[in-house]
C-alpha cells in the first residue's frame, strides 16, 4: 500500500544520506529498525527497503545505540536497595543491556 511505498522511500533516503547521519540519527535509526522488526510499524518488516537498511546499517546503528551511556533511575536504585536488604546474598545487577536490542 501507500504506507509501504512511503517506508521504502524513507529507507532509500536513509541509505542515500548515510554519510551525513549523525550519531544521534544512527541511534534513532536503530530504534526505528527495531520497531519494524518487532512489527510495531505495520508491515515494515516485510519491506525490501527496511531489509536493505538493516543489512547495510543495522549492526552499526546497534553499536551506536548500545554505546550510549546509561543512567539508572531513582526507582531502579530503590528497588536494588530493597532487594539487597531482603537478600544480602543476592547478586544484584542494577544495569543490564540486552545485546540484541541495545536497550538497558
Amino acid at each position: 500500500g501507500s504506507l509501504g511505498v512511503l517506508i521504502d522511500r524513507l529507507a532509500a533516503c536513509v541509505l542515500e544520506l548515510r554519510d551525513q547521519l549523525t550519531l544521534e540519527n544512527r541511534s534513532q535509526l536503530h530504534q526505528w529498525l527495531l520497531a519494524c522488526e518487532l512489527g510495531l510499524v505495520s508491515g515494515a518488516s516485510l519491506l525490501s527497503g527496511v531489509a536493505r537498511v538493516k543489512q547495510d546499517m543495522g549492526e552499526e546503528c546497534l553499536q551506536v545505540f548500545s554505546g550510549q551511556a546509561t543512567r539508572d533511575s531513582r526507582l531502579q536504585r530503590e528497588v536494588a536497595a530493597v532487594l539487597r536488604r531482603a537478600g544480602p546474598e543476592l547478586e544484584i545487577e542494577e544495569e543490564y543491556r540486552d545485546a540484541r536490542s541495545g536497550y538497558s
